[in-house]
């Protein structure tokens, strides 16, 4: 039947209701109208705010709610933290943040006007100095607006981390060093894949189309033309016959690599990079204050509108801002672990419910103040950079060899999208382990995956010839293994000078079974393993992977002695691997924050690590480097749009548009 037949636009026949109420009893809370119309139109917000745990305390139904029905809950009240209902138990009305911030959110702080020490005024105040504030700030200052830029670090303690800036169709990519040009349109629809559709397409877009004028301008007149030629790129050259696309998946190869490489080239590091980018902005006019830190924002009592900044300087004293546009780019929320808990829920529960931490030494403090006055979070699913890998890196840089869960048997597409996203099932297997196992053709299978982040970096012979060195150096090891440590700088085996303390070990032996036993496996999981690489080396040898559809091109059989194997933890929560968190605030394609009823906070913008939109199921691995390479772009676009953009359209027709007949309206 029609149910918005002889009825106002989005309301529900009593009749309907009628029917409903001999369910009651099943349910978890009173049902009456008005909130059967409210959950009705919200469906999704339910079941994604349901699954959330620890958020919401322990609630009865509001005197409203019991006029209305005449009725208490047939159900016992929800014990105080469990989430359970969440949706249904008194959260209508709050904010995100008062729904998710529990303790970790805190109030906003009162500062009287007394208390401020300095006021100052500007077209545009960005917060954090990083990757995204340097290039928002220094492009709107060339752009001709004022800015302000303020960071909480001392001057003489200034610093970032990370070395690659992943980009398209730079001229340094393809004038200097001879790349290819890409399709932004098929890396934007490989990204999305990637990305189960959840990453903002507009945001995603821009990169694409402008990350390589981005990276030009960041260089540009800040580095000579010999440091230019001296930035390593990932990937590149690529081996003979390389076939750039596997399966559902591009690679995308050129990343600029800032540090030194396998030959001992040293290109300016990141850091002094973006030192020169901000020295260019504050020739440009930008004022850039140092050992200032961002307490809360300035805005309207309905929490629509922002109008600049309060920060706090290092002696203790405040100073106001006033600013008709804000952009926040503090960074993540790495250092904060009761909020990384919280917005990265799925591997704070993987995890075993070990605090989340990362690299970053931020402490959210961006994210936050835009919570306290409604603004909406990414709940991420995977939500940071790291924990779906769920292994250290191998000896083999994380190439898709065959993967064994605890029983012995494969579980996944071990190329599908890389390790980062494949490691999403090994992250739901049995145990805190699976293995991975290869055999002396490993060169085949080492220069054909699928290039980007978390594997093979480096192609170059030296590369080649040191692994190749470990592998011999095990021959003999036994059940004892043979050492190694894996980490920026590359490899180091426990022959070498450095390798006294191995963090990891792999094993080798003449035949399969042996080394099963090796590995540690049981009796069982070593037949079922023995019959999986059976299994899967006829697939190979068939050209099809009948059990889950490895590209052909990535079909590799494990035959020819010596063979090899590693045992890897799953590395999920307070085990994992971290350079920073990935979940942000929700914004618009422009970078404008998302408020109550999902409407844009007027003067209030966020960009890098303060977005969300960019990384909605885990750090994206189909090119390295892609998230300070999203920080530069996004960042560099945001301070063009805000010096010259028209900020009308922005939030054009969203508050004054009526609810579209047939939908449910504002209740």
């Amino acid at each position: 039947m029609d149910m918005h037949r002889n009825s106002p636009s989005g309301s529900v026949p009593q009749e309907v209701i009628d029917e409903l109420k001999h369910v009651r009893g099943a349910l978890p809370f009173a049902l009456n109208r008005r909130d059967f119309l409210k959950g009705l139109g919200s469906t999704a917000a339910v079941v994604g705010a349901a699954s959330l745990v620890g958020c919401a305390p322990a609630t009865t139904p509001s005197e409203q709610d019991m006029a209305q029905t005449g009725e208490a809950p047939d159900a016992p009240a929800v014990p105080a933290g469990s989430g359970a209902g969440m949706a249904f138990t008194g959260n209508e009305g709050k904010t995100m943040g008062e729904v998710l911030g529990a303790g970790w959110l805190g109030e906003e702080p009162e500062i009287a006007d007394d208390e401020i020490a300095e006021a100052l005024s500007c077209d545009i105040v960005v917060c954090g100095a990083g990757h995204s504030g340097v290039a928002c700030a220094r492009k709107a200052a060339e752009g001709g607006a004022s800015v302000i830029l303020i960071e909480k670090q001392p001057e003489d303690g200034y610093t970032v981390i990370g070395n690659d800036i992943g980009h398209l169709n730079s001229k340094w990519q393809t004038e200097i060093i001879g790349i290819p040009s890409y399709d932004p349109v098929e890396f934007v629809n490989d990204y999305q894949i990637y990305c189960a559709g959840r990453a903002n397409w507009d945001l995603v877009r821009k990169y694409a189309t402008r990350s390589g004028e981005a990276f030009d301008w960041f260089i540009g007149d800040t580095f000579t033309d010999d440091e230019k030629k001296n930035i390593t790129p990932l990937n590149w050259p690529l081996p003979e016959d390389y076939e750039e696309k596997r399966g559902y998946f591009g690679s995308y190869v050129g990343t600029a690599n800032f540090d030194t490489n396998s030959t001992g080239t040293a290109p300016v590091p990141l850091a002094e990079a973006l030192k020169r980018s901000l020295k260019a902005a504050q020739d440009a006019g930008a004022d850039v204050r140092f050992d200032t830190a961002l307490v809360r924002l300035v805005h309207s009592d309905d929490n629509t509108e922002v109008s600049g900044v309060i920060a706090q300087k290092g002696d203790g004293s405040y100073v106001r801002i006033d600013a008709p546009t804000v952009v926040l780019a503090c960074g993540d929320i790495g250092s904060n672990a009761p909020m990384f808990n919280a917005i990265c829920a799925e591997n704070y529960a993987l995890g075993e419910y070990k605090d989340l931490t990362s690299a970053s030494l931020s402490d959210g403090t961006g994210i936050a103040v835009a919570l306290r006055m409604g603004a909406k979070v990414e709940i991420g699913t995977g939500g940071d950079m790291g924990d779906h890998m769920n292994m250290m890196m191998s000896v083999l840089d994380m190439v898709e060899t065959p993967w064994l869960n605890r029983a012995g048997k494969r579980f996944c597409n071990e190329a599908f999208g890389g390790p980062m996203l494949s490691g999403i099932a090994a992250a739901r297997e049995p145990g805190n382990l699976f293995y991975s196992v290869w055999d002396s053709n490993w060169q085949d299978m080492l220069l054909n995956q699928c290039a980007g982040h978390m594997t093979m970096k480096h192609w170059e012979p030296e590369h080649l010839v040191k692994i190749e060195h470990g592998l011999q150096a095990a021959v003999g090891s036994g059940p004892e293994g043979f050492g190694y440590s894996s980490g920026p700088t590359g490899i180091t085996f426990q022959d070498e000078e450095g390798g006294e303390n191995p963090s990891s070990f792999f094993y080798c032996a003449d035949t399969l079974e042996e080394l099963f036993g090796y590995l540690g496996m049981e009796e069982g999981a070593k037949a079922n393993a023995l019959a999986t690489i059976e299994k899967y080396n006829a697939d190979c040898a068939a050209g099809k992977d009948t059990e889950f559809g490895r590209p052909a091109n990535m079909l590799f059989p494990i035959k020819d002695g010596p063979f090899y194997g590693a045992v890897f933890g799953k590395g999920v929560g307070g085990n994992s691997m971290r350079l920073v968190s990935t979940s942000g605030l929700l914004v618009s394609g422009d970078q404008q924050v998302l408020g109550q009823g999902f409407e844009p906070i007027a003067g209030l913008y966020a960009t890098g690590n303060n977005s969300g939109g960019r990384f909605p199921l885990g750090y994206n691995g189909i090119l390295n480097g892609v998230s300070i390479g999203m920080c530069l772009a996004l960042g560099y676009v945001l301070g063009e749009y805000l010096a010259v953009g028209d900020f009308s359209s922005a939030t054009l027709g969203l508050k004054s548009a009526p609810p579209k007949v047939g939908a449910p309206g504002p209740m």
